[in-house]
């Protein structure tokens, strides 16, 4: 049976166990065991060991504190052989518990500049790496900016600096330009370019104004970072994690593989405003 929750679909190593082409067990280590971890926690179960590392936390490694865990699971299933490996019948069970997202993000899309990485690919980009921890991210309306000709002159390069809470400058004026979007949802507007020419995203925006600001250069989950500053705010840190599988790594356009998210940074974004239970 195929799996159904968006938290393992994008797992080709999960798809592998559902179809019982391998399995998860001691001494395994990745992404697909992070998933796991995190499916587990969610579910009510502890794991101190594997989430004491806060930059890769659950840390994607199968030791005894996971398989003993898996066990229980197992055990509270009462239909499930506890032998503590994930095999076909334990992820489709674990998938049975947790197929419906719990959470919602919407997103409403600005734009004055064409992005180098196709639009559809950063939005489905943000779908997976939010999908994981049950977190669905809905393209709630798009627009293409008219501007004057003032306008396409003072916004051609941004060359404010990046805060967190805006009241005034070019950030501030761009972000109330088109259609506006309630409190609780989030504008992403993309431009062509900063003046500091390092800076690919910025998630500052206006008080009860969820909005982020992304370069046209940007790379494939630059939306989903910057989306991802918004929902955890101001007050978390670190704001930056030195982990580079993490979404939320300085070097983020670099990554190659879906990054993750700890369980620390899951749980303040479902604090978020912009992050509404289903």
């Amino acid at each position: 049976m195929a799996l159904a929750s968006p938290r393992f679909k994008p797992s080709n190593t999960l798809n592998k166990v559902a179809t019982n082409r391998t399995t998860l067990q001691q001494g395994a280590v990745g992404r697909a065991v992070h998933l796991v971890q995190m499916a587990l926690l969610d579910l009510g179960y502890t794991m101190p060991n594997s989430t004491s590392n806060a930059n890769y936390s659950p840390d994607g490694i199968y030791g005894e504190e996971t398989k003993r865990v898996v066990k229980q699971f197992q055990k509270d299933s009462r239909t499930l052989v506890d032998d503590g490996v994930v095999g076909q019948k334990t992820i489709q069970e674990l998938d049975r518990r947790l197929t419906t997202f719990k959470h919602r993000v919407r997103l409403h899309f600005r734009s004055i500049a064409l992005t180098n990485v196709p639009f559809h690919r950063s939005l489905a980009n943000a779908e997976v790496v939010f999908g994981q921890y049950g977190i669905k991210i809905e393209f709630a309306s798009g627009q293409s900016l008219g501007l004057t000709s003032d306008q396409q002159q003072l916004f051609k390069k941004i060359d404010q600096d990046c805060k967190w809470e805006l009241k005034d400058g070019e950030f501030n004026q761009l972000q109330g330009l088109g259609s506006p979007a309630p409190a609780s949802d989030i504008l992403v507007f993309h431009v062509n370019t900063f003046a500091d020419n390092d800076l690919l995203g910025c998630g500052g925006h206006a008080k009860n104004r969820p909005a982020c600001t992304i370069a046209a250069r940007a790379g494939a989950w630059d939306t989903a970072h910057e989306v991802c500053h918004v929902l955890l705010g101001s007050s978390f840190a670190p704001v930056h994690v030195p982990d580079h599988r993490n979404l939320m790594h300085a070097t983020e356009p670099f990554l190659t593989a879906t990054p993750v998210l700890t369980d620390r940074q899951v749980a303040q974004i479902r604090t978020s405003v912009c992050c509404a239970p289903i």
